[in-house]
């Protein structure tokens, strides 16, 4: 598995009760968009990997209130830090945002995006929403 570059990576290690929100809500792990996504990171990072957010405290409103890629986003869906990594994912602190994570993979296959949405629920209403500003 290839991690991301050096120099997006934060010096801190997530927990394995974090709670991580997908960043694309309802559809984001859809194969289709699965494969933009890290057909998109490995172009530019050269890694397979894919944008979420961490809700410290499982406190999904306060995430959404700070990041508009959640906020507007009806319904989110969700996993644990400890469930990606027990299923082989790599969950890397990238960017200088300290809520961005990057849950990275060994490659971008099918199989492997089907492994990864099963990591995560259901699309579950998002308490923050709020309608485009």
């Amino acid at each position: 598995m290839r991690l991301p570059p050096a120099e997006i990576v934060r010096d801190e290690a997530p927990p394995d009760d974090l709670l991580l929100v997908v960043r694309g809500g309802r559809n984001s792990l859809s194969d289709a968009h699965l494969e933009r996504a890290t057909t998109d990171t490995w172009e530019r990072y050269r890694f397979f990997g894919v944008s979420v957010f961490g809700a410290p405290d499982d406190d999904l409103g306060s995430l959404s209130q700070r990041e508009a890629a959640i906020r507007r986003r009806v319904e989110v869906r969700v996993a644990r830090v400890g469930v990606l990594r027990s299923d082989g994912f790599e969950v890397v602190p990238t960017f200088s945002n300290p809520a961005h994570f990057s849950v990275v993979m060994a490659e971008a296959s099918a199989t492997t995006f089907d492994q990864l949405r099963a990591c995560f629920s259901a699309p579950l209403p998002n308490p923050g929403y709020e309608a485009d500003r």
